[in-house]
């Protein structure tokens, strides 16, 4: 997998780029604020369809038009392909429109063309954070890997809406005497359906990451055993799903559901979130990364781009060079820094290095 040819059209503050990264490590260098983190961003959203990062799509438009476009080109396999996302601003918001190879697709029909493993700041409290980063750690994985899931999470997010919705209405008594109960069982029929696809991949994902996660963690942290468990709804989700109706009537919203599943982090038998020290989170949070990267190659066939954003600087020796170990074993690398100090002088030496100042990106050298 690789990256051949990105172009960016007034996306943030690139007005205009082209780029041809290497197909080995590219270290891209400069200060804070100057376009480092937007660069990795879109090269995220051609295998994610829509930003890692961004709460409204309208936030990746730049100053320059209405508009904004990403284009690349993509190896995989033996076949190259085009990729190509472009939004439009229709009033407060911005419409989305993607093509592969010349023809329109639906957002969820981008993944799975492009892959990538995406290692942001933000990632280091993983295991400290609250169950929403560890929900969207399986989603961002599995959207690229697992047939229809990308279908199923906007699925889910209907089915919550509208049940949801009509929770708030039937509990007011809005309608009368026409909106019964029985208004909702089409939606709890979905969720059961849907939620049960979902819950099914994210569980098997989890037993192919735990492995591989402490494989990593072990050979980082020597003498710690990492083990991640998936807590998921009740294994009788139509059953779970009609017992919390009253419950749900009451609050007005879905109790149950993959939308409040959690992956526990557990160091020698005690829960990382509460017992761990920060070193010892950041490094389960590496060997997570890590063993992400491996079920994606695994899966796919061909190992992702690795995307690494300004994290080495906050690793400390150990688990800067367990992660430096992974970059420097082949693939297509993107990372950025503020400065190359966190580098060996090897992997500059045989890097593609690049400077980024105010949305223009330069070679170094």
């Amino acid at each position: 997998m690789r990256l051949r040819r990105l172009r960016l059209r007034n996306h943030r503050n690139y007005a205009q780029l082209e780029l041809s990264p290497g197909p080995g490590v590219n270290v891209f260098i400069g200060p804070n604020g100057q376009g480092k983190t937007n660069l990795l961003e879109a090269v995220a959203m051609l295998a994610l369809s829509s930003s890692p990062r961004a709460r409204r799509e309208l936030e990746l438009v730049g100053p320059a038009g209405p508009a904004s476009r990403i284009e690349a080109e993509v190896e995989t396999g033996e076949s190259t392909r085009e990729l190509v996302i472009t939004l439009n601003v229709e009033g407060e918001r911005a419409h989305r429109t993607i093509e592969v190879d010349g023809a329109r697709r639906r957002a969820f029909d981008l993944p799975g063309n492009f892959r990538v493993t995406l290692f942001w700041p933000d990632d280091l409290g993983l295991v400290k954070g609250g169950p929403e980063g560890r929900r969207r750690f399986l989603n961002q994985m599995l959207v690229q890997v697992e047939p229809g899931y990308a279908r199923a999470l906007g699925g889910l997010r209907r089915v919550l809406e509208q049940r949801n919705s009509l929770l708030k209405r039937i509990a007011s008594g809005e309608g009368g005497q026409n909106m019964g109960q029985d208004m909702l069982d089409p939606w709890n029929h979905e969720l059961v359906r849907i939620g049960s696809e979902i819950v099914d991949a994210r569980a098997k994902a989890v037993r192919e990451l735990e492995p591989e996660a402490a494989r990593c963690h072990t050979r980082i942290a020597a003498g710690e055993r990492l083990e991640i468990r998936y807590e998921g709804p009740p294994e009788n989700l139509a059953e779970a799903v009609n017992n919390s109706l009253a419950e749900d009537l009451r609050r007005g919203t879905t109790s149950i559901g993959p939308h409040r599943d959690d992956i526990r982090v557990v160091l020698d038998g005690k829960e990382a979130r509460a017992y761990a020290s920060q070193g010892q989170q950041r490094t389960a949070v590496v060997s997570l990364k890590l063993a992400e990267a491996a079920l994606i190659e695994r899966r796919a066939g061909e190992r992702p781009v690795l995307l690494l954003d300004d994290v080495l600087s906050e690793l400390d020796g150990e688990r800067r060079a367990a992660l430096l170990e992974e970059v420097g074993d082949g693939g297509q690398v993107i990372v950025t820094s503020v400065e190359a100090g966190p580098f060996p002088p090897d992997l500059i030496a045989r890097a593609m290095v690049w400077t980024v100042n105010d949305g223009r990106i330069e070679p170094c050298g």
